[in-house]
C-alpha cells in the first residue's frame, strides 16, 4: 500500500473539518431570519420578550413577511389603536354618571380622567406623526415622539383614584414595544 493515501486522508478529513459550516452544511437545511424573527429576538435591552414582541405581531398578518420599516409602521399602529381604545375607554367613564363632577368625592377622579383623555389625544396625534416620518424612513425624530409616549400610562397612575390601571399597562407595553422597534432601526 503506498504510505501516502492514507496520508491524503487524513489531511482532507482536516480540512474539511476546518472548514466554517456554512461551506460544509448542506444549503437547504440552513434556516433563514425573517426581519421579525431578528428584531423580536434582539429587542431584550428594552424589557421586551420575544414572545411579547412575536404575540403583538401576529395581529396583522402582514407581520411575517414584512421589511423593517414596515414592522414599525405596524408596531405604531397598533400603538395607535390601543390609546385610541384607551382613550374611548375614558370618555365613557367621564360619559358616566359613576365619575360625574357634580358630586364633590368625585371630582378629583373627574378631573383625572379629563386630564388623561387629553394626555391620549395628544399622544395618539403625535404617535400619527411618527408614524409618517417612520413611513418617510425618518427614525430619529419619531424615536423621541415614541419615548414621550411611554411616559403617559405613568402620567395618569399618578392620579389618585382612576380606574385605568389595566388600560395604563396595556397601552404601556405596546409603546415600550413601539419604543424599542423605532429605536431599534434608529441606530
Amino acid at each position: 500500500m503506498n504510505p501516502s493515501i492514507p496520508l491524503l486522508s487524513l489531511l482532507s478529513l482536516l480540512l474539511l473539518s476546518s472548514l466554517p459550516s456554512s461551506l460544509s452544511s448542506n444549503p437547504s437545511t440552513t434556516q433563514t431570519t425573517t426581519p421579525l424573527d431578528h428584531l423580536c429576538n434582539n429587542l431584550g435591552g428594552f424589557y421586551i420578550t420575544p414572545d411579547y414582541c412575536f404575540t403583538t405581531f401576529a395581529a396583522d398578518s402582514r407581520s411575517h413577511t414584512a421589511d423593517y420599516n414596515l414592522l414599525a409602521l405596524i408596531c405604531l399602529n397598533l400603538t395607535i389603536s390601543n390609546a385610541t381604545d384607551v382613550k374611548s375607554t375614558i370618555n365613557s367613564m367621564l360619559t358616566s354618571s359613576t365619575f360625574s363632577s357634580s358630586t364633590p368625592s368625585s371630582e378629583p377622579v373627574h378631573k383625572g380622567l379629563q386630564t388623561c383623555f387629553k394626555l391620549y389625544d395628544d399622544v395618539i396625534a403625535s404617535l400619527r406623526w411618527s408614524a409618517q416620518s417612520v413611513s418617510a424612513g425618518r427614525y430619529d425624530g419619531a424615536k423621541e415622539v415614541v419615548e414621550q409616549a411611554v411616559g403617559v400610562p405613568a402620567s395618569c397612575d399618578a392620579m389618585p383614584g382612576l380606574p385605568l390601571s389595566k388600560e395604563n399597562d396595556g397601552f404601556s407595553r405596546i409603546a415600550l414595544l413601539s419604543q424599542a422597534v423605532v429605536s431599534y432601526l434608529a441606530n
